[in-house]
């Protein structure tokens, strides 16, 4: 009945065939952007840009980039992304992987800048543990630019501008697809990312704010850690608990996550897509090909494709033009009705 429903819900939503981020695509799937959000955040790396203006922007110019980790394929696309854009425009390429540990990302920052890196690009592990080590680096006068994350400090103090995705509205558009295919609510279980990242907390946020809690229970809220096997475990822990029979639907604040807990869930002997319905966010190519089978309702998109962006606004401070602190970049709601699985990463 729920797989009935959720493909009635799928042909009521606006057909969009077009990479996240385009102009194409329809209103009310595209998530707000600022003026100078400039690139679409799904365009394809596979051909940078090849203009003469920006080709050498940075030649002779060191570029560090201080990664969380490589856990995940997004966020070793992340780190591709920007090496390959950053080396195509003549820079030198620096990454640190700080493998998930807050401590070992601050001083990769600090090794960065004794390094003698000319811009830092930061993917914050967390929202607290790095300003003393960014305050640094824009102190000895080394433009620092987060991307994918926030962190609570100010900019022009800490940081030069933050480069990211609404992540409220990616959770909200997880809420509308799950009201959609679900009418009457039901009981949920929320797998999310901790509570240190303002990703996994502003997702959150989004997709309880975005259901009506006269309809829609949340019966189950735990970290999954980031991690596909850890979400599994999480899973298989509150389908023991809760009963499958008591679970109508699971949201996970990444794609990853989504694939654990539907492991489980087959685990127990039930069908994702039917007997409980699943949503993510990320846009990866697994979750699309789990949209199109049935087995995934939805999925939203936050690009790891920030190498253009990147190079971009670190030749607008090369050629002194002005940085916009906050830099939103677009996202797009993806279901079986408008899922093209050559989009995922």
């Amino acid at each position: 009945m729920k797989k009935m429903v959720a493909l009635a819900m799928a042909a009521t939503m606006a057909l969009s065939l077009t990479a996240c981020g385009s102009s194409e695509k329809p209103a009310e799937t595209a998530a707000p952007a600022t003026e100078a959000a400039a690139p679409a955040e799904g365009s394809s790396e596979a051909a940078p840009a090849e203009s003469t203006e920006s080709k050498k922007a940075l030649e002779g110019k060191k570029v560090g980039f201080a990664q969380t980790d490589s856990m995940s394929a997004w966020r070793t696309t992340e780190t591709d992304s920007i090496k390959e854009y950053v080396e195509n425009a003549g820079g030198e390429f620096i990454v640190k992987d700080a493998g998930g540990d807050i401590a070992t990302q601050e001083s990769d920052i600090r090794d960065l800048v004794a390094a003698g890196v000319d811009y830092l690009v930061v993917a914050p592990l967390e929202n607290n543990g790095l300003q003393g080590a960014l305050q640094e680096a824009m102190e000895s006068n080394i433009p620092v630019i987060l991307v994918d994350r926030a962190i609570d400090g100010e900019a022009g103090t800490h940081y030069t501008t933050a480069i990211m995705s609404d992540f409220i509205w990616e959770g909200e558009q997880c809420a509308k697809a799950l009201t959609e295919a679900l009418p009457d609510g039901g009981n949920v279980v929320i797998i999310n990312g901790g509570y240190d990242s303002s990703t996994s907390t502003d997702r959150q946020d989004g997709f309880v704010k975005g259901l009506d809690s006269s309809k829609f229970k949340i019966v189950a809220e735990q970290d999954g850690e980031w991690l596909m096997d850890k979400a599994q475990a999480v899973m298989e822990n509150i389908i023991q608990a809760q009963g499958g029979e008591n679970i109508d639907a699971v949201f996970c604040v990444t794609d990853d996550m989504v694939q654990g807990a539907m492991n489980a869930i087959e685990a127990a002997g039930l069908k994702p897509g039917e007997d409980i319905l699943t949503l993510g966010i990320d846009g990866t190519r697994a979750a699309f090909e789990a949209i199109e089978d049935g087995r995934q309702l939805a999925s939203c998109t936050c690009s790891p494709y920030f190498g253009e962006i990147v190079v971009e606004t670190i030749t607008n401070i090369i050629d002194g033009k002005e940085v916009p602190a906050h830099i939103t970049n677009e996202d797009t709601l993806y279901t079986k009705d408008n899922v093209v699985v050559e989009l995922g990463f």
